[in-house]
């Protein structure tokens, strides 16, 4: 039988030295919450979601639970993890309904689904998901001094759904579809009248009118647009298609 080597023999030293030791001591949560702040503070996010995460799982009971709860989220938000951060904010919502830091979990929600919202000419589902977020945080929080905020995001949010509307009347309309591009242009006038791309729409319309030989029409979308609109470029088109229209 072969006797075991000397070196055979210091690594069962060393792993019997680590067994000994056990696992590495819990500290308490205070100690976490200071270290998690310390690194959030920092932009050190990734180790901050290690330090909130050891608060919310060994310390469930513990005052700044729920405040834990919250920086998890943000530290994820940091870490532009947008989908971890909306679980982790709804989370807080359901969890902690009477925390002080719920409104603004219910706020970056919206946040959270707004920073996926892509680009107007693919899927809108993330945009659509922000609204229904944004809208929910207005319905329970009329009182709170992000409701403003919230509305601003909608607006930006309903822009981009108004501006994919237009690309696709817009598509039609190359395409020679003029019945379909003017039903998808009236869809969006009514729908989004509030956005920039109402005007941009209107114009299309006042063309697509003229291309049918409804000059009336096509003027009175166009004279609208004179009298209502701000963008400069879009005004100096219009002015061009009405002295034509003027001149004919």
């Amino acid at each position: 039988m072969m006797k075991p080597t000397p070196l055979f023999l210091l690594a069962l030293l060393f792993a019997a030295g680590c067994a000994s030791k056990g696992p590495p001591e819990l500290r308490g949560a205070d100690y976490y919450f200071t270290e998690g702040g310390q690194d959030f503070e920092k932009r050190r996010y990734l180790q901050a979601v290690e330090s909130y995460q050891r608060i919310i799982s060994n310390f469930p009971g513990h005052a700044r639970v729920a405040e834990a709860q919250y920086y998890l989220a943000e530290a994820y938000f940091g870490l532009e993890e947008y989908v971890n951060a909306a679980f982790e904010y709804e989370r807080l919502v359901d969890t902690y309904p009477s925390s002080e830091w719920r409104d603004n979990a219910q706020y970056k929600i919206g946040d959270s689904y707004f920073e996926q919202s892509r680009r107007a000419e693919l899927d809108q589902s993330e945009t659509y998901d922000a609204l229904n977020a944004y809208r929910r945080f207005i319905e329970d929080n009329e009182a709170s001094s992000l409701v403003a905020d919230a509305r601003e995001q909608i607006g930006k949010l309903r822009s981009r759904l108004a501006k994919k509307q237009y690309l696709a009347a817009s598509l039609y309309q190359r395409q020679g579809h003029m019945a379909a591009a003017k039903m998808t242009y009236e869809q969006l006038v009514n729908a989004y009248p509030t956005t920039p791309w109402y005007w941009q729409g209107l114009a299309q319309l006042g063309v697509v009118a003229q291309s049918e030989g409804d000059v009336e029409q096509a003027r009175d979308h166009w004279q609208e647009i004179l009298e209502g609109a701000e963008d400069e470029e879009l005004l100096a088109n219009v002015t061009e298609w009405v002295s034509k229209l003027d001149a004919d």
